[in-house]
């Protein structure tokens, strides 16, 4: 498998920085004096890097390209961007991915492109995915460019830093040609828990236990389905159990649900300890019914201290990452919190919980309008951002 490749600023070969300068040499010497500089330190490979600096604007005036050597193998990446934890303060910074080139009418090529948005204030020296891509090089020089712009339109405006670029290559699925593009593929995504016939069959069993806790893998039950109405507010997600005493489910293994990145591994709050997995690509079910291909975020909560996965390691579908454990302060209870998100939420804030305070504050009882807004709220705030985890194992399995 093909290395990492990372393209740092300043790179002779594969770091360009075109200036809009309309041909007028005094307004590119000034759009060259607005550059600043700094180095940045790398917690996760114990490296600083060089980057570079400039203020947000209204009209587009420079554009940064780096990009992918012509010699890289064809192949799935993913395409990653390093943000640092200072100068960094746009909400709207603009990456456009080229992908790949079509024919036009007149027998020419013209490139496929990606937009990215990234929201930079949210995030502390961390290489952020800004998707993946099957890139062939090979078909035009430019397959592969990560260019970003200084456009952002935010008033005031506000710091854009412009970091290195990495392409991780990606293997395949088992039975996946890997000489073809699939850009709507998502992969498999299966059960977090059970044994390896249990969680790669049919899902869901179609059981329920007791009439009412919906089976996933084997004799693994979801004791607190999506949504459902509990001490903490609605439930964002489910927790997974086996059926008899509590202590039935300690130590079990957890797996990956499917091939992604980890954002997160370790301690977190009353969680105890948490997993985050980021997956390039899974089918969410819209509001019409419909699936789309989106990145979204596994959780597993509750993960015993010692955690088989470190941030920044890609996990591969059915890896053992984990043991279930407790809540922290918790001496029974073993269980699995698993939810699924569709938006970077759990990449910002991995123990994102919904606010309840109003909802804990309000008074007038269970038929008040106050505590009725407030339960609204919390729903909002979970639709908002997960989604049924079962539904989501059954559309992607």
């Amino acid at each position: 498998m093909t290395d990492t490749l990372y393209i740092f600023n300043e790179d002779p070969l594969h770091f360009f920085v075109e200036y809009f300068d309309q041909g007028d040499p005094e307004r590119r010497e000034k759009l060259e004096r607005a550059w600043q500089t700094f180095q940045r330190y790398d917690p996760l490979r114990r490296l600083s890097y060089k980057i570079w600096l400039r203020k947000s604007n209204e009209q587009a005036e420079v554009a940064v390209d780096h990009l992918l050597p012509s010699d890289a193998p064809a192949g799935r990446y993913r395409v990653e961007t390093f943000v640092p934890g200072v100068h960094a303060t746009t909400q709207r910074a603009v990456f456009v991915i080229a992908t790949g080139v079509r024919p036009t009418e007149t027998g020419g090529q013209h490139l496929e492109e990606q937009m990215v948005l990234v929201d930079m204030n949210e995030l502390y020296d961390v290489w952020y995915s800004l998707g993946e891509y099957y890139l062939e090089p090979g078909r035009h020089p430019h397959i592969g460019r990560v260019r970003q712009l200084d456009i952002t339109r935010e008033e005031p405006p506000t710091e854009i830093s412009f970091g290195p670029v990495r392409f991780v290559p990606l293997t395949k699925q088992p039975g996946e040609d890997d000489t073809q593009p699939d850009s709507q593929s998502t992969g498999r995504f299966d059960s977090p828990v059970g044994a390896p016939e249990e969680r790669q069959g049919p899902f869901p069993t179609g059981r329920y236990l007791w009439g009412k806790y919906p089976v996933w893998a084997g004799d693994w039950f979801d004791a607190n389905p999506f949504l459902f109405w509990y001490s903490y507010g609605y439930h964002t997600g489910a927790d997974l159990n086996l059926p008899g005493v509590s202590s039935a489910d300690k130590g079990k293994p957890i797996y990956a649900i499917g091939d992604g990145l980890v954002t997160y591994a370790g301690k977190a709050g009353s969680w105890g300890y948490i997993i985050v997995i980021e997956h390039a690509s899974g089918l969410v079910a819209q509001a019409d019914g419909s699936l789309q291909s989106q990145m979204v975020y596994s959780r597993y909560g509750h993960v015993e201290p010692d955690i088989l996965a470190r941030a920044g390691q890609t996990v591969h579908r059915g890896q053992h990452i984990g043991g279930i454990g407790l809540a922290a302060g918790a001496t029974s209870g073993w269980h699995l919190h698993f939810d699924i998100s569709y938006t970077d939420i759990l990449k910002k804030r991995p123990a994102y919980w919904p606010d309840l305070s109003a909802w804990r504050s309000s008074f007038g009882g269970y038929s008040s309008r106050a505590y009725s807004s407030a339960r609204n709220s919390i729903m909002r705030q979970v639709v908002a951002h997960f989604i049924d985890p079962l539904r989501f194992i059954k559309d992607n399995h």
